[in-house]
């Protein structure tokens, strides 16, 4: 028999369905109380989920672009871009960018990279990617914008649009490049 022991974290308590299921011989909850209602959580354990958190970011952009029957690839962790898209026949490097949810009234993504305890921040390049893909978690929506700043904001007024059409955003993103000539020549 399996244990599953680390559910009883009194820490987390015991919910009334978990009691429940500890009656009838079910395993207990997949996630601890603290995490359960995302994105209302504190936000010291969305610091320390930060890399789960940026996972998911990249699995709703993944999901986002196959949905709509395009080709993307994870790039190298050593790469400077997270994904690579094809576009007629053309990769397209896209940086993804995510937030949990909109804080007065906007999502802000800073166009960085690094982390200030393990080296430094530092910005990115106008030729490190093309594309970046600011995720939404809270309101499962991506919009892409061409890579011209130091950051990238999204209203929270947008958010139902491009939940319902993110691929407009990737349209416009992508006419913007081809019209500055920085889509890449293969």
């Amino acid at each position: 028999m399996t244990d599953f022991s680390f559910f009883d974290d009194e820490r987390y308590g015991l919910h009334q369905s978990r009691r429940q299921g500890l009656r009838e011989g079910r395993c207990g909850h997949l996630l601890p109380m603290d995490r359960r209602h995302f994105p209302n959580v504190a936000r010291c354990t969305l610091r320390a989920k930060s890399k789960f958190i940026g996972a998911a970011g990249e699995y709703l952009v993944d999901s986002v672009l196959t949905r709509a029957g395009l080709t993307v690839w994870t790039a190298a962790d050593l790469d400077i871009a997270d994904r690579l898209l094809n576009i007629a026949g053309r990769a397209v490097l896209i940086q993804i960018k995510t937030v949990t949810a909109p804080r007065d009234g906007r999502c802000t993504f800073q166009n960085t990279h690094g982390n200030a305890r393990g080296g430094g921040v530092f910005a990115y390049g106008e030729k490190d990617f093309q594309i970046a893909a600011l995720a939404v978690l809270s309101h499962n929506a991506v919009k892409f914008v061409p890579n011209l700043g130091r950051s990238f904001s999204v209203l929270e007024s947008e958010l139902e649009e491009l939940a319902a059409d993110p691929i407009d955003s990737l349209e416009v993103a992508t006419a913007h490049i081809a019209k500055a000539r920085r889509l890449p020549q293969c």
